[in-house]
């Protein structure tokens, strides 16, 4: 399905819990000269105007990034996320991320995933973005078509990952952040990253998760405990027991496999952070746990 779009979400609480995470791992990629390759299957339009009428509609991004920013005493780990954000700026960077003289931008802006992305890699990096969405992905084209280091596909995500697999550079990073606008999505999911991992077995795969109450990420903690990697498959939760009401969001997932060494201990310590510091539907806790540990 197309009807999904970012526009509505973008800084809210499972941005900022997700990026923050991806933030570390892609800070532990370049700390190694070697070129690495980051993989966005999703990749939505690339960054988000939150004064626009659509964040207005939701302002999810208040209790999301605005929240963590208003906050304090954030953890060491995830300060280089949240300067990144109070920096990102694109119409000082103009037509190279997209930006016309006669745009109606409000800001504050938040970077989507290829964005966060894009900032830290080096000359040698290479990045791959996924958009099958055809106003998302004339919006992202529009940002990126004059980087050289960015190569992106109008494509199924799900299929075109494992079409992929595996890439030229092989150090790198996976990010699949699917809307779920369908249950199946779930099930495709899991089924594109293990076949993905399967033909590039170091690589580190990041999924993102809604937790609703309907359950259905239970199906996924049961398909990613049957991937044994050698670097393992952590689980990151930020959720609450309320809410979830129509389709809702009552809590926030990742499943990585390979993470980084450390990276439970860094991760689970922003999430303690998070649970006071963005807003969910009601008390929040953190759980991040191993369902496969590491060799």
């Amino acid at each position: 399905m197309l009807s999904y779009l970012h526009g509505f979400h973008a800084g809210n609480f499972a941005d900022i819990h997700k990026h923050a995470a991806m933030r570390i791992i892609l800070d532990y990629l370049c700390k190694k000269e070697k070129p690495f390759c980051v993989i966005d299957t999703h990749a939505g339009s690339g960054w988000y105007d939150l004064g626009s009428a659509q964040s207005a509609k939701t302002g999810e991004w208040k209790n999301g990034i605005a929240a963590a920013q208003q906050k304090g005493n954030a953890p060491k780990q995830m300060q280089p996320f949240l300067d990144q954000i109070a920096a990102f700026d694109p119409i000082a960077k103009g037509r190279d991320y997209g930006v016309f003289e006669d745009d109606d931008l409000k800001g504050p802006f938040y970077p989507g995933s290829p964005f966060i992305m894009r900032e830290l890699l080096r000359d040698h990096d290479e990045m791959i973005l996924m958009e099958l969405h055809p106003r998302e992905y004339d919006l992202l084209e529009y940002s990126v078509e004059r980087d050289p280091r960015i190569h992106l596909h109008k494509r199924d995500g799900y299929e075109g990952l494992v079409g992929m697999m595996p890439p030229a550079i092989r150090r790198g990073l996976v990010l699949m952040d699917p809307s779920y606008d369908v249950k199946q999505d779930y099930q495709k999911a899991a089924s594109s990253i293990k076949r993905a991992w399967e033909r590039w077995e170091n690589g580190i795969f990041m999924l993102w998760y809604p937790i609703l109450e309907a359950g259905f990420d239970a199906e996924l903690r049961e398909n990613f405990a049957r991937i044994k990697a050698k670097g393992g498959v952590l689980c990151a939760e930020l959720s609450t027991n309320q809410g979830g009401a129509k389709g809702r969001m009552r809590g926030t997932g990742l499943m990585i496999i390979n993470p980084p060494y450390g990276f439970d201990q860094q991760f689970d310590e922003i999430g303690q952070w998070l649970c006071d510091a963005v807003k969910l539907p009601g008390p929040a806790t953190h759980r991040t746990h191993w369902l496969v540990p590491s060799q």
